[in-house]
């Protein structure tokens, strides 16, 4: 009999799955109970909070879950530094399901609609995007980059190179890769998947040292939303006007659909 209940909370967090995973979270719902049968890598890995999850596929579903037995997986977690922001477990309960606009933060509803319209791009809407003039905003996005830096790494060793192109970054004291969070990266590699659907390897080539990169038309489409990207930043790391004009071949080219 026990005397005393443990005032010991459960571990609470978030896991991510995307819809083309074949896994444990394929049509979980809340209450489900999501249990790992093979115990062995790789684990279910709980963030303990948004700001640390990770997105690499998209689209997919975001859970809050509990970890339901995480006394007896001491040995899966062994090891891991101290305050690591994730568990790794076994097995979940589906607490309920999470916008995934909340990943992004305080933008995250224009840029989670960013990556849909990215993911569903056509043949013309990327041919418009390439004729817009791209090459006039790099010093905006390198000026994002640097203040965001900035904001937690005043000593940043590397300030003398130019961050126009840049997708993610780890500066010091910093949980995320980019000012909106994986925002960047998630919009070229959805961008990357919808050229290959489009015209398949055409879109790409590949340079003397066997490096695949997307050619011109393709690579300056996807600047102007990786530059529509940047504007939502919620840092005040750029001006208004700034966001405006790196907001306007995006709204331009994809009126109807946002309209609509």
């Amino acid at each position: 009999m026990k005397w005393f209940k443990s005032n010991k909370e459960k571990i609470k967090g978030y896991v991510y799955s995307g819809d083309d995973e074949d896994g444990l979270f394929v049509d979980a719902k809340i209450g489900d109970l999501i249990i790992k049968q093979n115990k062995k890598p790789p684990y279910i890995v709980v963030d303990h909070t948004l700001a640390t999850k990770i997105i690499t596929k998209w689209p997919g579903k975001l859970f809050h879950v509990e970890v339901i037995n995480e006394k007896n997986e001491k040995d899966i977690n062994k090891g891991l530094v101290k305050d690591v922001w994730y568990t790794r477990t076994f097995g979940v309960k589906i607490l309920d399901e999470i916008s995934l606009e909340s990943v992004f933060g305080e933008n995250g509803k224009a840029i989670k609609n960013l990556i849909d319209l990215t993911r569903n791009i056509e043949i013309e809407e990327v041919e418009l995007l390439a004729n817009y003039d791209t090459e006039s905003n790099r010093p905006v996005l390198d000026k994002a980059w640097r203040n965001w830096v900035r904001m937690t790494d005043k000593e940043y060793e590397f300030f003398d190179e130019d961050y126009s192109d840049t997708l993610k970054m780890s500066p010091k004291n910093q949980v995320h890769s980019s000012p909106i969070r994986e925002g960047l990266s998630i919009i070229s590699s959805q961008f990357d998947i919808r050229a290959r659907e489009l015209v398949g390897e055409s879109a790409f080539e590949i340079d003397d040292e066997g490096e695949i990169f997307l050619r011109p038309k393709w690579r300056a489409a996807v600047e102007t939303l990786l530059q529509a990207g940047m504007s939502y930043e919620s840092d005040n790391l750029i001006t208004n006007e700034e966001k405006e004009l790196l907001q306007r071949p995006m709204i331009e080219v994809f009126k109807t659909k946002q309209s609509g």
